[in-house]
């Protein structure tokens, strides 16, 4: 019975992971983008065979105001993110968590 309900979870948690797969495709193509810092990065484990969920503090400037904010987003495992980073991501702007990291910004 224990095993059963194991593999439930792991088999929710791998639906989960697929559907923010999806909604970061969606987000690729309607969103908003910008650039922002990235404060600090903490590893929330391996949903799915070669991503890595990430939660990422982010510092934004939302309506001129500087404000903190922890968000989700699944990378290919292999990416390496630090804190001091600053990234390209692309969001929903009525749903902040989730988010889209689209890359590494140069300046």
């Amino acid at each position: 019975m224990f095993q059963v309900i194991l593999n439930l979870i792991k088999g929710f948690t791998r639906l989960r992971a697929q559907q923010k797969l999806e909604y970061q495709q969606l987000l690729a193509k309607k969103s908003v983008g910008f650039r922002t810092k990235v404060v600090e990065v903490k590893e929330e484990g391996h949903p799915l065979k070669d991503y890595v969920q990430l939660c990422i503090l982010t510092r934004l400037r939302i309506n001129g105001k500087i404000v903190y904010r922890k968000v989700r987003t699944l990378l290919k495992d292999g990416t390496v993110l630090h804190s001091g980073d600053k990234v390209h991501i692309h969001y929903n702007p009525f749903h902040l968590n989730s988010v889209l990291l689209s890359g590494f910004s140069n300046n």
